[in-house]
């Protein structure tokens, strides 16, 4: 009871609740917990602690954090052609995005991942505090099918984390609209008050609450419509309305809906409301 084991096959990490905990899979009890076939599953011996330290990047828990000394490096083959790449609750002094095609080098990308405008005077440069860029995003990756994508988040003598690499396909969606993107906060930390008025605080993750306003052509509607519903059902994805991350215009997240206001014969004003992923 309270050992800790790792699935190979799903990288997640276990906690037993039992002692004699011997022969009994992990991964068969959550996949019985799961079906809504199974009217009496198994009692619980396993507690799901999450992924592996290596697999983090890419369990879709952006606040589920991998960590280590000085640099994090990911080499993905993903096979086909992609056109993104983008990285999310990222601690790093900077962010090294290169790819190579048959061992030639065909993209580098170098990413400081520190926001440098509260800097405007002497003061503020030797006094503010260091303010980091937690998520970046790359739009021009050259479309190589069998191309391997190299990501390196760098931090000399101090300590690295990332919460999720993504790289995938691009869909544009329309124009942005002027100011055509607002967000936010979501926090799911809550404040209890007892019958003596005092008070106990739990606090949890938070996220952010996208509102993107684009521009699309009325004939392009049923295609977008039916592009945007193969992501219900919370798939996750990322939300792009602006690629610079001091913006806060893009998102990785689930669509909570969209809605069309026909404002021309031509165009239509579409908004898609996009939750953040903990």
């Amino acid at each position: 009871r309270g050992a800790f084991v790792i699935s190979r096959a799903s990288h997640t990490v276990y906690r037993s609740l039992q002692d004699g905990n011997l022969g009994h899979d992990p991964d068969l009890e959550q996949l019985a917990l799961a079906d809504p076939l199974i009217d009496d599953p198994d009692p619980v011996k396993w507690q799901v602690i999450g992924a592996t330290n290596r697999w983090r990047l890419f369990d879709g828990k952006p606040s589920a954090r991998a960590t280590a000394a000085e640099a994090i490096t990911v080499e993905l083959a993903p096979g086909v052609a992609i056109a993104g790449v983008a990285g999310f609750e990222i601690s790093a002094a900077k962010v090294r995005v290169t790819m190579t095609n048959g061992g030639a080098e065909i993209y580098a990308r170098e990413i400081a991942m520190q926001d440098e405008t509260v800097v405007g005077d002497w003061s503020s440069y030797l006094f503010e505090p260091i303010t980091e860029l937690s998520e970046f995003v790359l739009t021009d990756l050259p479309p190589y099918a069998h191309a391997v994508l190299k990501i390196e988040a760098l931090r000399p003598g101090g300590t690295v984390s990332i919460g999720q690499l993504v790289c995938g396909p691009l869909w544009p969606v329309g124009r942005t609209a002027i100011k055509g993107s607002g967000f936010q906060g979501v926090d799911f930390s809550y404040v209890a008050q007892d019958e003596f008025g005092d008070l106990t605080t739990v606090r949890r993750a938070a996220t952010r609450l996208s509102s993107f306003e684009v521009w699309v052509e009325n004939a392009r509607l049923l295609g977008l419509d039916a592009r945007l519903r193969t992501l219900r059902g919370g798939t996750a994805a990322v939300w792009i309305g602006d690629d610079d991350p001091r913006k806060a215009a893009m998102n990785y997240g689930f669509y909570r809906g969209y809605r069309s206001a026909y404002q021309t014969d031509a165009w239509s004003l579409l908004q898609i409301d996009v939750q953040g992923i903990v």
